[in-house]
């Protein structure tokens, strides 16, 4: 764990393993098992994601990313890593020497991270690593300048009150004038995502229907958005989850929608 890191936690871990810490948060991540763990390590999967995202060449927001994040490139914080470790491996390409910590729920994820970081030493990275909720970051408020996320408030439990109180403790952590960039996506036709319910004979996922946009949910936490125009869209396919395997199963298309946020959190 970096010094610049342990200095800011706000409490202690349930546990250490090899200076990483853990807060005992698996109830608020995704259910990985072993068989992912094999996926990432012994089958490549954490190389081929670590090396897409470095080389940029799986990511539309990229220079929008670096380009926010070299107005201060300082230590900064990635929630809900997962298996890809978000936009880390995009801003370390450009800052290598830029301390970063990369969290996520799972502990199964940062255990992982590190027995790839072990057998495959990226020395010329600083990254520091620990298992903890974005509903619970155990930091210190106006501790950080910069806060990324790919996809981390969209995948937290809870539902849209879930995602809420994410942002509140990403707007928390924050110093003033300090930047959260995120990736988020939502659903653009929830009529389409109520008609595969309807034919798959099953009610619809808890938390999936939204009255809220990302926008409101941002301003309301009390962020400024400086910039929220780059978007990309895709059809759910069959592979991402059971939803897609039923709307591929019904021939009903399902389209996502990802947007880069570059919200500020404003001086008081």
């Amino acid at each position: 764990m970096n010094d610049y890191f342990n200095r800011i936690f706000n409490k202690s871990p349930y546990e250490i393993i090899d200076s990483d810490y853990y807060f005992n948060s698996d109830n608020a991540g995704d259910n990985f098992d072993e068989s992912d763990a094999e996926e990432w390590l012994a089958k490549g999967g954490f190389k081929r994601r670590w090396e897409n995202a470095a080389q940029k060449s799986d990511s539309l927001f990229a220079a929008d990313v670096l380009n926010t994040f070299s107005k201060n490139p300082a230590p900064f914080l990635e929630i809900a890593c997962g298996p890809g470790m978000g936009l880390t491996p995009a801003i370390l390409s450009e800052y290598p020497q830029i301390p970063c910590i990369a969290s996520d729920a799972s502990s199964l994820v940062i255990k992982s991270w590190r027995e790839y970081l072990n057998t495959n030493p990226m020395t010329q990275y600083d990254i520091s690593l620990a298992s903890f909720s974005v509903l619970d970051i155990p930091i210190k408020s106006n501790s950080l300048d910069t806060v990324t996320s790919l996809i981390g408030i969209s995948s937290t439990r809870n539902g849209e009150q879930g995602e809420i109180d994410a942002l509140r403790e990403v707007f928390r952590v924050l110093k003033n004038d300090g930047y959260f960039i995120a990736v988020e996506n939502e659903w653009v036709d929830y009529d389409a995502i109520k008609r595969v319910f309807e034919l798959w004979g099953k009610p619809i996922w808890d938390g999936m229907i939204k009255k809220k946009t990302w926008q409101t949910k941002f301003t309301e936490v009390g962020f400024d958005i400086e910039s929220c125009d780059k978007t990309y869209s895709r059809y759910l396919l069959k592979q991402d989850n059971d939803l897609g395997e039923q709307a591929d199963k019904f021939g009903i298309k399902i389209e996502l929608k990802f947007t880069l946020f570059v919200a500020r959190k404003s001086a008081v």
